[in-house]
């Protein structure tokens, strides 16, 4: 079956944070425009499979203390590539951990845009990689706190008891690979992986505030 990066969004509702509910109540656009980026899922197998997070710095001005997989902005020198995107993964993913990866390493997973009342904003790419055997990641950026190996059935466990916060892209993302398994499976998913960009739009349901998010065959 071919495998949807929408299909995981039908399970997911989000509260809206209170300081985006502010923002949402005061916004008067323009929404500014979002920076192209990149992030990769890098992945393993022990016995379970395991994927490797960053636990940002709370002084970060973007994603504070937030568990991310490493990644960044598209700058000036990823331009020069055929691709400036996959070319931003692979030189974010080596300043942030040290791995070096071929960019035919990288399977696209998902694709999420900031929502449009955030003032920063970024378009980002994600995309899943095995970590070669003969490398070890490790935080060198100096952009997290702790960094390391996580079985994600087990990191969405801690957000749900609010011991770890996760922003939507990174719950989606880790909530399709507790499913998967294994490694072999998420590779054979990405082989034909459909990919969609997701753009969560603020909205009011029963008395709260929830993002909205599109579903496969919407227009």
């Amino acid at each position: 079956m071919v495998s949807h990066s929408l299909d995981v969004l039908d399970r997911m509702v989000v509260p809206v944070p209170d300081a985006v509910v502010d923002r949402v109540l005061t916004f008067s656009g323009p929404p500014v425009v979002p920076r192209p980026s990149a992030s990769v899922i890098l992945l393993r197998q022990r016995y379970r499979l395991q994927v490797y997070l960053m636990h940002r710095h709370a002084r970060m001005a973007f994603a504070p203390s937030m568990m991310v997989f490493p990644g960044g902005g598209v700058d000036p020198l990823d331009q020069k590539s055929g691709d400036p995107v996959i070319a931003c993964a692979t030189r974010e993913l080596t300043e942030e951990t040290g791995v070096r990866i071929e960019p035919a390493s990288l399977s696209a997973w998902a694709h999420w845009i900031t929502p449009e009342v955030e003032p920063r904003r970024y378009d980002t790419r994600f995309f899943v990689a095995v970590v070669p055997d003969d490398q070890e990641p490790a935080d060198i950026s100096g952009e997290a706190s702790s960094a390391g190996w996580a079985v994600p059935k087990e990191t969405l466990a801690g957000h749900l008891r609010g011991d770890l916060g996760l922003m939507p892209p990174t719950q989606a993302i880790l909530t399709e690979l507790a499913e998967y398994g294994s490694v072999a499976a998420v590779v054979a998913a990405a082989r034909d992986r459909v990919v969609s960009p997701v753009l969560p739009v603020p909205e009011q349901a029963g008395g709260r505030r929830t993002f909205r998010y599109p579903r496969r065959g919407e227009r």
